[in-house]
């Protein structure tokens, strides 16, 4: 019996080539919009303005602030955290986290049985109890767990 792929020409190194490239795009799509890189960026722009506004603060602005350079330090603050926000973001990309989060989901359930999701169980209530895992007497038995029984991504740790 022939192998099924999903390339057109049928050929599976083409099909594995697809699926890599669409994987890369998907990680670059991820790395893009990750909130660290933006707000790192924001915090850098607004630092550099705020230095060189307080490097060119004129003895009467330095003065209404107390004798001191609010702009300088400020600037310099807000160019540290973005270093921080940039770093963070490039040393540990959000696709690498997203992929660790799959692998630990994946782990959950070896570990504990993949939940079936077809609703031909009631989350394994038994006599009086309702499929949401309350009682008669109107304790839980999930503890406030989701139907499947996972309380999130990061239960299994």
């Amino acid at each position: 019996m022939a192998e099924a792929t999903e390339s057109p020409t049928g050929d599976p190194l083409i099909s594995e080539a697809e699926r890599a490239e669409e994987e890369a795009r998907t990680q670059r799509a991820a790395n893009l919009f990750d909130l660290r890189r933006i707000i790192g960026g924001l915090f850098l722009i607004y630092g550099v303005i705020l230095t060189i506004l307080g490097l060119t603060d004129s003895q009467a602005e330095i003065q209404k602030a107390a004798g001191v350079r609010i702009n300088l330090w400020t600037g310099l603050a807000m160019i540290a955290v973005a270093i921080l926000f940039l770093i963070w973001a490039f040393t540990r990309p959000l696709s690498k986290q997203l992929e660790e989060a799959e692998r630990e989901v994946e782990e959950y359930d070896r570990i504990h049985g993949k939940p079936t999701g077809d609703g031909s169980t009631n989350g394994g209530a038994t006599n009086g109890e309702a499929a949401t895992g309350s009682r008669t007497d109107g304790s839980t038995t999930d503890g406030g767990a989701t139907g499947d029984g996972r309380v999130g991504a990061r239960a299994a740790h």
